[in-house]
């Protein structure tokens, strides 16, 4: 009878099992998600925490602006206050000029003076008269005749053309104030003082007297308001440049003020930014954030630049606004590495943290894989063990006390394993009975064929010969 063959027993690689493939996948698999969780976390950690710093940096740009705004606003309101009342006392000293002329043409009425004689008065009186230091009366005709004026220069000539260093035709806008409805009005121009040869600026006030059809008006300078306006605008600047000093926004970031031609105006104080004129970064800069300064108020443009405030020439983040009323830029300044620190600290800590998540799930997913695994090897050696008849029941006992499928899997093989080896148990015995019956029976064949051959019966043919021949 033929051997029972036995399947060859197949040797497996460290990594060909199926718990290093398992593993291997939930390696795999965690390590991607955890990757891409992590970039997309550290990322979107980066990115936040720069739109945060950029915008809390444009809020403090914003603010310091609004400043500018209200400083300039209280020079400018402090100007037009002073302007207000220089015009109120315009008006005021012109009235008793209006009385005397009234008077005079009374006179006239009266049979008192003839109208020569009045007019020939008035003009002596308005060019006679003096308020203030140098400040005068001047009257004109309406065709824009000097007729009473106290520079000789200008009395007896037409000057209805005449133009001030700004372009505004004095005589003429004059007239049209006094000759408007109300009869009176401002005007603001250039004008040459007594005994001087540089304009300065003046605010003129006119009345017209219609019953000689005169223009008679005054004016005052008002350079000495503006100077008190420019005094108040550098106490302005100093006051702007302590709050600046005292604005922390970053550990490095600074707010200064150009004006049109890349002059630093306000500087915080205490810091000297003198290299913006004195080196070629920084004229490149100014004349770069000038020309990139935003037409319109209240905007707010920012730009990236290389400066070397801190030392070492690196990219700036800059918030740029300007002030037209002013020639102003506000300029405020931040290294773009202490914009980028705290997203580039928040997203480590976030790479940290999918690191710390990956491992643990890691661990767990082996140690899962492990259990999941173990009793599929249990019931695999158990396999193996039946085909080479070295098959325990016993050994699949821990696998078979699950309760899942695995569970039911080990206990159904363990159940089928005992009853293949019961049956090769009693296979063996048969064929052992069968062997010994097949040799018995195979003795005798061969016993009788040796009794049948003609040699056996010849030679027992033989053996009676003797015997007869042997017998007395």
């Amino acid at each position: 009878m033929a051997d029972v063959q036995t399947p060859p027993t197949t040797s497996h690689s460290r990594w060909s099992s199926l718990s290093s493939r398992l593993a291997l996948l939930i390696a795999i698999v965690l390590i991607l998600s955890g990757l891409v969780t992590a970039v997309y976390s550290a990322v979107s950690a980066r990115s936040a925490s720069a739109g945060a710093s950029e915008t809390s940096m444009a809020n403090v740009h914003r603010s310091t602006g609004l400043l500018i705004d209200q400083a300039y606003a209280d020079t400018q309101r402090a100007r037009q206050t002073a302007l207000e009342s220089r015009r109120a006392e315009l008006k005021d000293v012109a009235s008793p000029i209006a009385a005397t002329l009234d008077q005079l043409r009374l006179a006239v009425q009266a049979g008192e003076l003839t109208l020569a004689q009045a007019q020939q008065r008035a003009l002596e009186t308005i060019k006679a008269t003096r308020y203030r230091k140098d400040d005068y009366f001047f009257a004109y005709d309406s065709s824009g005749t000097a007729i009473a004026h106290p520079n000789p220069q200008f009395q007896g000539k037409n000057l209805i053309d005449m133009q001030d260093p700004n372009g505004v035709y004095v005589i003429r806008e004059l007239l049209k104030r006094a000759q408007s409805p109300e009869g009176s009005g401002y005007l603001d121009y250039a004008w040459v003082k007594l005994d001087e040869k540089t304009p300065s600026p003046k605010v003129g006030y006119v009345f017209g007297y219609k019953p000689w059809d005169w223009m008679i008006g005054t004016g005052v300078y008002v350079d000495d308001i503006d100077k008190e306006a420019a005094a108040r605008l550098e106490t302005t600047k100093k006051a702007l440049g302590d709050a600046f000093s005292k604005i922390d926004f970053t550990a490095s970031g600074l707010l200064f003020v150009l004006d049109q031609d890349g002059t630093v105006v306000v500087q915080p104080a205490g810091r000297d930014l003198g290299e913006l004129r004195s080196t070629d970064w920084g004229r490149a800069l100014t004349s770069t954030l000038v020309s990139s300064s935003p037409s319109t108020a209240g905007t707010i443009t920012p730009s990236t630049q290389q400066a070397a405030f801190t030392g070492a020439l690196q990219p700036w983040r800059m918030d740029l606004s300007s002030f037209p009323d002013l020639g102003w830029t506000l300029v405020s300044a931040v290294p773009q590495s202490e914009i980028d620190a705290p997203g580039n600290s928040q997203a480590l800590r976030q790479a940290l943290l999918s690191l710390g998540v990956l491992t643990l799930g890691l661990v767990i997913g082996l140690l899962s894989s492990r259990r999941i695994v173990k009793p599929v090897e249990e019931i695999t050696t158990a396999a193996v063990a039946l085909g080479d008849s070295t098959f325990d029941p016993s050994t699949l006992d821990a696998a078979a006390a699950r309760r899942d499928e695995v569970g039911t899997l080990a206990r159904t093989f363990q159940r089928m394993g005992a009853e293949v080896v019961e049956r090769e148990r009693k296979l063996r015995e048969q064929v052992t009975k069968l062997t010994v019956v097949i040799d018995r029976q195979k003795v005798a064949e061969e016993a009788g064929a040796i009794t049948d051959s003609d040699y056996f019966k010849e030679l027992k043919q033989r053996a009676s010969e003797l015997r007869e021949r042997g017998t007395p």
